[in-house]
């Protein structure tokens, strides 16, 4: 019977282990994201933040903009290349609408040829814009950073890193406790000799 416990609280400490190392990648991956700034482009005044966060196998993007004209239709769009020489070909973004001060919002999955996913990997490199277009021409641009590699300091504000470590602190604590309850077990239910 003790031997039943004893192998019962040893898979569950490699279990409770497992599950912890399982689970902190897939958490950490869904906490990426960049900020990417709108500056304005020639005369234009039109300012805003693009928030790309991974979603799968997909971004979605949270715009926010100002300084378009009020009840103005805008467009945004994702392009390889900088903001004075992007490429031609582009994933869409949202179609934003100006209220009455000129500000407009939109959030959204970053789709290329309407449809297909495009990973916040792919464009977080340093190497692609976002463009915001209105009456016909482009009114604010900003350069995507790269993402910053777990192991280095972030310039990013950092959100839920200490909850993570948390999370993987008490699911490697409770793993080495049933381990050490079960080896405790185990040695307690061998056979003392005395001499």
């Amino acid at each position: 019977m003790k031997s039943r416990q004893l192998t019962g609280l040893r898979l569950l400490g490699l279990w409770l282990v497992f599950l912890a190392l399982l689970l902190l990648p897939g958490t950490i991956m869904a906490q990426e994201a960049v900020t990417v700034r709108l500056d304005p482009v020639g005369e234009s005044e039109v300012t805003g933040t693009a928030i790309l966060t991974a979603a799968g196998d997909g971004t979605n993007a949270e715009l926010h903009i100002t300084g378009l004209a009020p009840g103005a239709d805008a467009r945004s769009t994702l392009h390889a290349g900088t903001c004075t020489m992007p490429s031609a070909s582009f994933a869409a973004l949202s179609d934003l609408k100006a209220d009455t001060s000129g500000t407009a919002t939109g959030t959204g999955s970053v789709l290329f040829r309407g449809t297909e996913n495009v990973s916040l990997a792919i464009m977080a490199d340093g190497e692609h814009i976002i463009a915001i277009q209105s009456g016909g021409q482009v009114v604010a641009c900003g350069v995507i950073p790269g993402l910053t590699p777990a192991s280095a300091p972030s310039t990013l504000p950092e959100t839920g890193g200490a909850t993570i470590l948390l999370a993987a602190a008490i699911a490697g604590v409770l793993g080495l406790c049933a381990l050490s309850g079960s080896l405790f077990l185990s040695q307690r239910s061998q056979p003392r000799h005395r001499f």
